[in-house]
């Protein structure tokens, strides 16, 4: 099973947010919620306890793609 990743691409760059194993679904929610004005940022956090906030209006004004984890092939 491959890992997947949230790109939203904006005008300020590009993020990705890594989707852990099992939680496709929730994140899926979280973005319907963020672009129905339910929900006002996802927040997430990081290995080192550092949090990531994606407001509703970055996510609103983006191109949200979710796909798989490109992996790293060493040659």
């Amino acid at each position: 099973m491959h890992s997947k990743i949230i790109k939203i691409k904006h005008v300020t760059g590009t993020y990705t947010i890594e989707i852990q194993d099992g939680r496709l679904n929730e994140m899926q929610s979280q973005l319907d919620k963020c672009l129905n004005d339910e929900q006002a940022a996802i927040v997430v956090k990081g290995e080192n306890g550092d949090q990531f906030v994606y407001p509703s209006d970055l996510i609103k004004n983006s191109f949200i793609a979710i796909v798989d984890r490109e992996e790293v092939r060493v040659s």
